[in-house]
């Protein structure tokens, strides 16, 4: 659904491992950019995501005609039990890391999905206080090694931190955050290696954009960078200068993130 973020947070990351794009639909139709998009792509199948409260059967039915495959929903009781089930299916004999991102806000989890796309592992989501038993039972079932924690303690407390470490006592935790949303996607950015082929930047206002270019960035093995609507925050400066892109994507239209951005970040490509 293109009404609500937690279940394309999940979907980006898995997405972006099999070089799959993420589309977005109403809860009960299918908007036509999305259906053009259905016809040139000729998916061998889709996978919907969430309960029909977010992607009605109408919806579904209107997809099978658009694949030669299956059209299959994983859908949970909720946002936390939603991404534990795709995780399930997408990680069946387990995972080597898993990214935690709060499941009541995006931008985290928006940084989250193509750093675990680069790193062969899901992004489960979180209460801010406590883990859902659907993502502590995940958790026990993948064993990862390795844990990474997005966002300071406001997104994802040292109670549920502690949590993950009582689940996965074994298991490297770490904790990657800044003061605020666009400093955390620079501080999970910063896990990449600079000369990335390409850095795609959104939004960190509003979901949809970044929605869809998570997964495309996780495909193209690069990250996701949030802006304000007028002006680059000072840590996307500062990133954007040590990552050197070869190319910048930049997720909307100038309404959205204006043309001084665009303008700003130009800049800074030309003097790497």
């Amino acid at each position: 659904t293109g009404r609500a973020f937690p279940d394309a947070l999940a979907a980006a990351a898995a997405a972006g491992q099999t070089g799959s794009p993420v589309l977005l639909v109403q809860p009960t139709a299918l908007p036509p950019a999305t259906a053009a998009e259905l016809s040139r792509l000729r998916p061998g199948q889709i996978i919907v995501l969430g309960g029909t409260g977010a992607v009605s059967d109408t919806v579904l039915a209107e997809l099978a005609p658009y694949t030669t495959g299956a059209v299959t929903r994983i859908g949970g009781t909720d946002r936390y039990d939603t991404a534990a089930r795709l995780a399930g299916a997408s990680f069946p004999g387990g995972a080597p890391v898993v990214y935690i991102a709060s499941g009541l806000n995006f931008p985290d989890g928006l940084a989250a999905a193509p750093a675990a796309a680069r790193d062969r592992g899901p992004v489960l989501l979180t209460d801010p206080l406590n883990l859902s038993p659907a993502t502590s039972a995940e958790l026990v079932r993948l064993a990862p090694g390795r844990v990474v924690v997005i966002g300071g303690p406001g997104a994802v407390s040292d109670a549920a931190l502690g949590a993950i470490q009582a689940i996965l006592p074994a298991a490297q935790i770490t904790r990657l955050a800044g003061p605020d949303r666009y400093a955390t996607a620079a501080a999970v950015s910063a896990t990449f290696s600079p000369g990335t082929g390409a850095v795609f930047l959104a939004t960190g206002l509003d979901f949809p954009d970044a929605l869809a270019g998570a997964a495309a960035a996780g495909t193209l093995g690069s990250p996701i960078l949030l802006t304000g609507p007028a002006v680059l925050p000072p840590s996307v400066v500062t990133e954007l200068s040590r990552l050197r892109p070869h190319r910048a994507v930049i997720m909307s239209g100038p309404a959205v993130i204006s043309e001084a951005v665009l303008v700003a970040t130009r800049t800074i490509l030309a003097q790497r």
